[in-house]
């Protein structure tokens, strides 16, 4: 029993000694974001967090470079406490990565968010992450009145057929 325990505690000690966890802060989320992570080998698991102004259209992709198996990344939203990663963040897609780059793209409200990306590299690699946000365009108040002027004209004129 007692070897199984040491066995387990070196399997983590192991683990961690080759894990690469980052927390990368972009605030305020520009039109492109990027980062390149790299690892000698082991288990990675970074965070990249980032604030919207407004809701917008966000595209993303993560590309790796080397020997990363079970990579995976996911889009999420901070929760009320605040914090990254905690049970009360709710998630808006989970990929895959490897290989050649496919791009996922989803609509959020403004708010805070973070990718978290996982992967086990087997030796020396790199991924790479990118996100491109395009806000939503917001209707001028002169659209809503052409509007408004628009369906006027098309009540009037159905009344003035219906009279005749």
């Amino acid at each position: 029993m007692k070897l199984k325990s040491i066995a387990a505690a070196s399997m983590v000690a192991f683990t961690a000694l080759g894990s690469h966890a980052a927390d990368t802060s972009w605030g305020s989320h520009a039109l492109l974001e990027s980062a390149l992570g790299l690892t000698a080998g082991g288990v990675i698991f970074d965070t990249f967090s980032f604030s919207l102004g407004a809701q917008s259209s966000v595209a993303s992709s993560v590309t790796s470079l080397g020997p990363i198996g079970a990579g995976t990344y996911s889009l999420f939203s901070v929760g009320n406490d605040g914090l990254v990663g905690t049970p009360d963040d709710q998630g808006f897609g989970a990929w895959t990565y490897g290989g050649a780059p496919v791009v996922h793209t989803v609509s959020l409200a403004a708010g805070n968010y973070y990718y978290s990306v996982f992967g086990i590299a087997s030796g020396a690699a790199a991924y790479s992450i990118n996100s491109a946000a395009t806000a939503a365009p917001v209707p001028e108040p002169e659209t809503y009145a052409l509007l408004a002027a628009g369906l006027g004209m098309v009540g009037f004129i159905a009344s003035r057929r219906r009279r005749d």
